[in-house]
């Protein structure tokens, strides 16, 4: 790797097609939420104001992680393993919302360690798969943080760790036999925590009536949002006003494609392909075996939390509560995406590769 001095922003001190893919995506989250509320006051509790000043933070994140070589990131890595397990530990203890325990209330903002969890458990298992001798502690860290997430319970999140880990050994060199292994026991382990209660009810309810001949509202009113959208959007003049819950964080796509339309949500996801695709040529550039797996696990990860996003909203899969990268509202998710968005950009630098 290159060791080199990075200033704060130009040629040496980010990667002009990470930085404007990353402002650019923000900025379509601010007119996405601008339509949806149709209004902007300078005030935390309007929902606009709060995305646009967790985006700017967003951005000192990003400059924050480009500061951070990509071999530093590697030796922080256990460090930042056993501070999220400690965050996920503590957040068992904080107030109950809505039958789980997933934040901690700072006041003016809660902060989620989950979100920053996907990052690091991304680090670590890169890690991991990059070391000749395999580490045990990573392996324990590991399935704890993901135990710890799952009796908060977020089942959501718990099924885009696993998802990953499994993804990423795919991409290794770990034997087939041993990944049929993995998905079995994951499957028959969920069934024994089924049989001993000790998956929350509410999420048993969720996955029950997705079987069933029963219709979940909140995805019922969002696939009529998605058609009013048609192909350009529905404009402010035309609206009609359909109840979707949670709108502005787990059902985000569902307004989006209503004021984009269908053009909107081809451009939306082009974005993130180019973005994929970009970093993909870095992965086949780079020769440390380190970076490569963390490039590729950042974007199994960003793909995974929209597939899921879109699929819980189109009604594929039960509802989840799920972010979409840098659309939903949320402090943490941004943070937490940012702060990829950093490591990316610091590994573009390293490589030389500034534009």
């Amino acid at each position: 790797m290159n060791s080199r001095e990075i200033t704060l922003i130009g040629p040496e001190g980010t990667n002009l097609f990470v930085f404007f893919q990353f402002l650019i995506l923000n900025l379509i989250s601010w007119f996405n939420l601008y339509l949806l509320e149709n209004t902007l006051e300078f005030n935390l509790s309007n929902v606009l104001f709060r995305q646009i000043i967790f985006s700017l933070l967003g951005v000192a994140v990003f400059f924050l992680f480009t500061y951070i070589s990509i071999n530093n990131i590697y030796n922080l890595s256990e460090v930042l393993l056993f501070s999220s397990t400690v965050l996920l530990f503590g957040v068992l203890f904080t107030q109950e919302s809505l039958g789980a325990r997933r934040r901690y209330d700072l006041g003016i903002i809660d902060v989620q360690p989950s979100e920053f969890t996907k990052i690091i458990l991304v680090i670590v298992i890169a890690k991991f798969l990059a070391e000749s001798s395999k580490n045990i502690w990573i392996i324990a860290g590991v399935i704890a943080n993901v135990l710890l997430i799952f009796l908060q319970p977020d089942l959501g999140t718990t099924l885009i760790l696993l998802i990953l880990i499994f993804l990423l050994m795919f991409i290794s060199s770990t034997r087939i036999i041993f990944l049929v292994t993995v998905l079995i026991s994951s499957f028959f382990g969920f069934l024994a925590l089924l049989e001993l209660n000790l998956v929350n009810r509410f999420q048993v309810k969720r996955i029950t009536d997705f079987y069933s001949d029963i219709q979940d509202f909140s995805q019922t009113q969002a696939r009529l949002q998605i058609s009013l959208g048609g192909l350009t959007g529905q404009s402010i003049d035309e609206n009609i006003s359909i109840f979707v819950p949670v709108q502005t964080t787990d059902f985000i796509f569902s307004a989006f494609s209503k004021n984009f339309g269908f053009l909107g949500n081809i451009m939306l996801f082009s974005l993130w392909v180019l973005f994929a695709l970009r970093v993909r040529r870095l992965v086949l550039k780079s020769d440390y075996v380190f970076e490569k797996f963390l490039l590729s696990g950042f974007i199994i990860l960003f793909f995974i939390q929209i597939f899921i996003n879109v699929f819980t909203v189109l009604g594929l899969i039960p509802l989840t509560g799920d972010p979409f990268p840098l659309l939903s509202l949320g402090g943490s998710s941004i943070l937490a995406t940012s702060a990829a968005f950093g490591i990316i950009n610091r590994s573009f630098i390293e490589n030389n590769l500034t534009i």
